[in-house]
């Protein structure tokens, strides 16, 4: 007995260890430890599996490890779930879709016919397969303006963006390695003199240190991208692969000004490992799909829906328009 709780109270101390990360340390030089700060939910999920436990089996530790475990969860998933400002229903709206379709998906025919059928103002296709690009293509039928990151007609270097309203003043900018393709482009609304600037991007998955540092260099470098223009609404868009409890996600919202346009509507599984059924798409997600946004922005709605074949889900969210 004494064994088994030894191993319990260290498995306790590692779980402290993880949940608290968000909160101690502003930056993290090691790129394994970045990644699993970006499993809270799963660490939380631990933390109160082990006050069960704690209830069952080493009673005495039950009200410390809850008095240690329930701030912290507060503190980390609290600020998704704070309402944000009175949404104001007499305003023009922007509904911009975000979708890594992954690029073995044998449903991209289904996806691409449903997509056709929206009301979105804005997609960004993540993950298109060269030999899927005509397919893709085919959301020119209803959003006639595009922009893909190998160029701008070309959707075989991940990226592709499509809209309805038109788009000005496009770059691509190489940052120098396979999924360092940044969109830079300009939406206009119909009847308004206002610009919008998107910065849109799919960084690689950190999966070892070279790769983690390429995805921060990619995210400093949209962070002064945004930063550095004079335009009151930008939106910064993609699977950028990092949570919002990183310190780089953190840097990337403070250092481009932006806001989280996920704050005040909950936590979203945006990637799942196992995609069998929705409990096992929840229990090995991350959130690393984003949309950050001028703080002038009104966010009005962010929702998710599962996509067949898709390890990642549709994320929408609405944008009131001044």
């Amino acid at each position: 007995m004494h064994a088994l709780k030894f191993i319990f109270l260290s498995l306790q101390l590692a779980l402290i260890v993880f949940m608290s990360l968000p909160v101690l340390a502003p930056d993290i030089g090691l790129w394994w430890l970045d990644n699993l700060i970006n499993l809270q939910l799963q660490w939380s999920l631990l933390a109160m599996l082990s006050i069960l436990l704690s209830l069952k089996i080493f009673r005495a530790t039950a009200i410390p490890l809850s008095l240690l475990y329930f701030p912290i969860i507060l503190y980390n998933f609290g600020p998704l779930y704070l309402p944000g400002l009175a949404d104001d229903q007499n305003k023009a709206v922007l509904k911009i879709a975000q979708l890594n379709i992954r690029y073995e998906n044998s449903n991209i025919n289904e996806i691409i016919s449903t997509l056709l059928d929206t009301d979105f103002d804005l997609i960004l296709i993540q993950e298109v397969a060269d030999n899927k690009v005509d397919t893709v293509g085919k959301l020119t039928q209803s959003y006639p303006y595009s922009v893909g990151s190998g160029s701008p007609r070309n959707y075989t270097s991940r990226l592709a963006l499509f809209s309805r309203w038109p788009l000005a003043n496009t770059k691509i900018h190489d940052l120098g390695y396979v999924e360092g393709r940044v969109i830079e482009t300009f939406v206009h609304p119909p009847d308004s003199d206002t610009s919008i600037k998107i910065l849109a991007l799919h960084p690689g998955a950190p999966r070892n240190e070279v790769l983690w540092q390429l995805r921060n260099n990619t995210l400093e470098f949209i962070a002064s991208q945004a930063s550095s223009s004079a335009l009151q609404q930008q939106i910064v868009l993609g699977d950028i692969n990092v949570s919002p409890w990183s310190p780089i996600f953190k840097s990337l919202a403070k250092n481009s000004r932006l806001q989280n346009s996920a704050a005040g509507h909950g936590y979203i599984p945006s990637w799942a490992l196992f995609t069998t059924n929705h409990l096992t798409r929840l229990l090995s997600s991350a959130y690393i799909d984003h949309c950050l946004v001028s703080k002038s922005f009104n966010i009005r709605d962010k929702q998710y829906q599962h996509i067949e074949g898709s390890d990642h889900v549709l994320i929408s969210t609405i944008l009131e328009l001044d």
